[in-house]
């Protein structure tokens, strides 16, 4: 277009514009008309995109239907390998638990290190102390602690404390008693009380009578004599 000539748009003949643009043939166009195009062409090629994808979508459908045999839905030869994944996994059974305990010698409980031979008190219902020395200990596979103890029999009616010189072993538990239902008492060997129950009761010796002993003196005196 030349200079001199007066710019006119081929689409609304206006004269006036603020911008001028050039068509895709050449034509003179003014800025609304060109933006018109533009939103026209958009919407286009948005409309050839959307059926491109529903062309797609059927193409695959038809695809997917291929492996039916059309017969009320049944499966022909054709299969996926998901579903054979699925026929071939064989199901399987759990192995049911074993409980397991395991004795020790030594055991952990509340801060304090219980060893065998530990002396320990036992409290009943009526507030009765008793007292006892371990034998054992045993933990199963859900970490609850057990101990065997063997009873202390008193020689005194009611002590209220430990005194070995006190005490005479009595018998022994079979079953386990949880640790919550003890309390430690003092370190003691395991052998504590062994002499007693192995060895029949000591005899001491009587203390000798010293007018005995001046008796006989005097008799081996006068034989003497």
């Amino acid at each position: 277009m030349p200079l001199d000539q007066e710019a006119q748009c081929s689409a609304c003949k206006i004269n006036k514009s603020l911008m001028w643009r050039k068509g895709a043939n050449g034509e003179v166009l003014c800025n609304s008309c060109h933006l018109r195009r533009v939103g026209t062409n958009t919407r286009s090629q948005r409309q050839s995109s959307k059926e491109s994808r529903k062309l797609v979508a059927r193409i695959r459908a038809s695809s997917r239907k291929g492996h039916w045999n059309g017969k009320g839905g049944e499966r022909g030869k054709e299969r996926g390998r998901r579903t054979i994944y699925k026929m071939k996994r064989k199901p399987y059974k759990s192995p049911d638990g074993v409980a397991t305990v395991v004795a020790s010698d030594r055991i952990y409980f509340k801060g304090i290190l219980y060893q065998i031979g530990d002396i320990v008190s036992l409290e009943d219902i009526e507030g009765d102390l008793f007292f006892a020395q371990i034998q054992g200990f045993l933990q199963d596979e859900f970490a609850q602690k057990s101990v065997i103890i063997t009873w202390l029999i008193p020689t005194i009616p009611e002590p209220t404390h430990f005194d070995p010189a006190l005490f005479l072993p009595g018998p022994e538990e079979d079953t386990p008693r949880p640790m919550e239902c003890l309390e430690f008492v003092c370190r003691a060997p395991s052998e504590l009380f062994k002499a007693k129950r192995d060895h029949p009761p000591f005899v001491m010796p009587k203390q000798p009578d010293l007018n005995d002993l001046t008796t006989a003196a005097e008799m081996l005196l006068e034989r003497i004599s």
